[in-house]
């Protein structure tokens, strides 16, 4: 049970309703649900603006919301601020406000542990456990910090996050400024950690790359929720439900765009590569050879439509625009 009456079932780690958040006139949040069951990998998506920063505030208990509700594990983050530093483990984007750079890692684990009340053995067990997960060898876990790649830091700040076994852990842009590899690497030791501790992960990104890593995924913009659920669901939103037909021309530009978008039955269309384009229509496969039939009528030259698999990039590009931003409503 929840400690309210009131407050949300406890299967789920991260509830927020209706959260609006004014910075005098301004509001960086206009109304925003959304929830992550325990366990769950939800990833928090938007540009710069968007409002991802005001949500990790509220959840961490820095910002007092305008007007409604946000709960972790159960309890209400403006009532309970006094728990928010044990329910939930913070890796901030960069490295420098989490990490003492002349301490090794277990020294680093050893002082935050401590802060939490925790006994030296204790952590070292614990920090131990986590920094094998994180790929650390002895070497690495006694190393000084200033000493380590960026990436190895980054897996160090992870670590004191998780130090006093937090139900929720919050990261805030974890892969930004890592090489294309270690950003897959740090997502999936992420990942692993979430399977091996059954800890719900929060990733605050800009980047589409951790959708693959997630169980649900908010859309930010503009301080609304604009689209929010399983990646699976959404881009089996889209017409095709999953599939669209990939349109290879012999040259593209706006004008040729749209034209193909005007065939009947083309509904969306994302680019897809040089000169490639996928379609989203209803029953694609069945639609090929109509597609095919009018682009010859058009006379518009081709080179390949084949039934390929959509993807949330795709989704992205296309995603449906609901009137939220035009009645300030949430789109959840």
């Amino acid at each position: 049970m929840s400690e309210e009456a009131e407050g949300p079932p406890v299967q789920r780690d991260i509830e927020v309703r209706h959260l609006k958040v004014r910075f005098g006139r301004f509001y960086a949040l206009r109304g925003v649900s959304f929830y992550a069951n325990k366990r769950e990998f939800l990833g928090i998506i938007g540009a710069s603006g968007a409002g991802k920063t005001t949500v990790l505030r509220v959840l961490t208990g820095q910002v007092k919301p305008t007007s409604g509700k946000a709960y972790v594990s159960g309890y209400d983050v403006t009532k309970r601020r006094d728990l928010i530093s044990l329910l939930v483990g913070y890796v901030p984007q960069i490295e420098h406000l989490s990490l003492y750079f002349d301490f090794s890692a277990l020294q680093n684990a050893q002082f935050f542990g401590r802060c939490f009340g925790m006994r030296p053995p204790e952590i070292e067990e614990r920090a131990r456990s986590i920094l094998t997960i994180l790929g650390f060898d002895e070497e690495l876990m006694t190393k000084k910090v200033s000493r380590l790649s960026g990436g190895e830091r980054k897996r160090v700040s992870i670590c004191l996050g998780l130090i006093h076994n937090p139900p929720v852990l919050l990261l805030d842009e974890p892969t930004t400024g890592l090489d294309a590899h270690l950003r897959h690497e740090t997502l999936n030791y992420l990942k692993e950690l979430n399977y091996e501790f059954g800890t719900t992960m929060v990733i605050i990104s800009h980047d589409l790359e951790i959708v693959d890593y997630c169980s649900r995924v908010v859309l930010l913009e503009n301080g609304l929720v604009s689209q929010f659920g399983t990646p699976q669901d959404l881009i089996a939103s889209l017409p095709g439900k999953g599939e669209s037909l990939k349109l290879v021309l012999s040259a593209l530009n706006p004008t040729i765009e749209e034209r193909v978008l005007s065939i009947p039955g083309v509904k969306y269309a994302a680019n897809a590569g040089r000169n490639t384009l996928k379609l989203f229509l209803d029953d694609p496969a069945e639609n090929m050879l109509p597609i095919v039939r009018h682009l010859n009528e058009m006379r518009i030259p081709f080179e390949e439509v084949s039934l390929v698999e959509a993807d949330f990039f795709d989704y992205f590009q296309v995603k449906p625009w609901k009137k939220s931003q035009e009645t300030g409503e949430s789109a959840v």
